[in-house]
């Protein structure tokens, strides 16, 4: 849908306080009475729904390309490429697509933190299944997951102030060595 797609694009873009429902709508090029039809909770069910389709894009992502990938430190390489293809590609003007709204709202909107937090979830037993599937110890993978996941997104941010590859190239390098020197048998 229009007005989802592209409200996920100006709040991860500008924010979701600087943006405006007449805003979406304009971008959208969607009638006034379109946006409460659909979203009849306004702004904070739009934002509450973009988080919700933007996490099952990432859960996907995230999936797709543990499947390709030969080993943890592969799939760090494969996602930290991914991402900087998409972030330089937009001007660096875009970055984690939920994180912007997140950090306006949790945990001030129940519905957007609560939506965020299962978002971050999905994530990490992504990352987790994959670590998994390459022997790394199950009492570990959880943690481990989320030190990939948090590394990856602090360096999204740090990219994107730069405008520049360099922060998620090093993440991904410091990644890679981490878990490449790490033997799982040896836990």
């Amino acid at each position: 849908m229009a007005l989802l797609t592209e409200a996920a694009k100006l709040f991860r873009r500008q924010g979701y306080a600087a943006t405006g429902t007449n805003e979406i709508l304009a971008a959208a090029g969607a009638p006034r009475g379109s946006l409460y039809y659909y979203f009849p909770g306004g702004k904070e069910e739009i934002g509450t729904r973009a988080i919700e389709a933007a996490a099952k894009r990432v859960t996907l992502t995230l999936r797709a390309l543990a499947e390709e990938s030969a080993d943890p430190a592969d799939f760090v390489d494969r996602y930290v490429a991914k991402l900087t293809g998409w972030m330089a590609k937009s001007g660096w003007r875009d970055g984690c697509p939920i994180t912007t709204v997140l950090l306006e709202n949790a945990p001030g909107s129940a519905a957007i933190t609560a939506v965020g937090r299962e978002a971050h979830e999905r994530w990490r037993r992504e990352v987790e299944t994959m670590l998994l599937r390459h022997g790394w110890p199950g009492d570990r993978a959880p943690a481990t997951a989320r030190t990939i996941l948090m590394t990856i997104g602090g360096a999204q941010i740090h990219a994107r102030v730069a405008a520049s590859p360099a922060p998620l190239e090093d993440c991904a390098a410091e990644l890679r060595h981490l878990l490449a020197d790490s033997d799982p048998s040896e836990f």
